[in-house]
């Protein structure tokens, strides 16, 4: 008979392999909603947080090369959802910031998280807030220690 600790481990994996799937299936709705890719619409999304983004931030975050990371930007610029601004530190550079359209698109993104964040906390007390950041730490830790973990290969 299995350890209950086993099934607990077993039934949070799963339970947490269908929130990312679930998140993965809005995350391609909405980006099919606004004519981009999921990546373009993480994109969208970092310069919403930061204000404003160089493009090389903007490979850090998504882990994608310079040159993948300009024909993105090319194509959210057409599609009027990123403007490309002079970057004052860096004559050569440009600072990245989203339109009134792509504001649209990444508030339309955020009021659905938000209607599914609060029914859930609610539902549950109001302790949502650290559970999930007590997850994105652990999270975090795990990738920086898989990141050490390859460093030393």
């Amino acid at each position: 008979m299995p350890d209950r600790r086993d099934l607990d481990i077993g039934e949070l994996m799963t339970a947490f392999d269908a929130v990312v799937r679930a998140n993965a299936s809005l995350m391609t709705q909405l980006s099919s909603r606004a004519g981009v890719h999921d990546t373009a619409l993480r994109a969208l999304v970092l310069v919403s947080d930061t204000g404003y983004s160089t493009p090389t931030e903007v490979a850090g975050f998504l882990g994608l090369t310079s040159g993948a990371v300009t024909n993105m930007i090319d194509r959210l610029t057409g599609a009027g959802l990123l403007e490309r601004r002079p970057n004052p530190a860096d004559r050569r550079g440009s600072l990245l910031a989203l339109t009134p359209a792509g504001e649209d698109v990444v508030a339309d993104l955020r009021e659905r998280y938000a209607v599914v964040l609060r029914a859930v906390d609610a539902a549950h007390g109001r302790d949502l807030h650290p559970v999930l950041n007590d997850l994105a730490t652990g999270l975090l830790d795990q990738a920086a220690t898989a990141a050490s973990d390859d460093a030393d290969r």
